[in-house]
């Protein structure tokens, strides 16, 4: 499996072929997946310490939700993460053909005149 970096609008609104993420097959239906990004602050505490865990769990990550089109029984293996001052999703476990079929969307639409 392999990653695909995408931007945060396009993985929240769900603009993707209809190609399962996780295995290239057809998909049927639109899935939220959710990427997260660590917060760095609480690590200013000790990881052995009681406060670290108890911010870490609860404030220390952000989540954005985005959509992405699967084939039944093939939801499980994809993870993500965003930078929200890059703009992108790191999107891990996406089967080769999906990230194939994304590219030649994105051709396709910066190029209106092709047969």
């Amino acid at each position: 499996m392999a990653k695909m970096i995408t931007w945060i609008e396009r993985f929240e609104a769900g603009d993707y072929p209809m190609i399962c993420a996780r295995s290239g097959l057809p998909a049927d239906k639109f899935v939220p997946v959710e990427a997260s990004r660590s917060a760095a602050w609480p690590w200013i505490f000790s990881p052995f310490d009681l406060p670290f865990w108890i911010t870490r769990w609860s404030v220390g990550k952000d989540r954005l939700w985005g959509k992405m089109p699967f084939a039944s029984g093939q939801v499980k293996g994809i993870s993500a993460i965003w930078d929200r001052n890059e703009g992108v999703v790191i999107v891990r476990g996406v089967h080769p053909d999906f990230i194939t079929a994304c590219t030649a969307q994105q051709h396709a639409r910066r190029s209106p005149d092709r047969p």
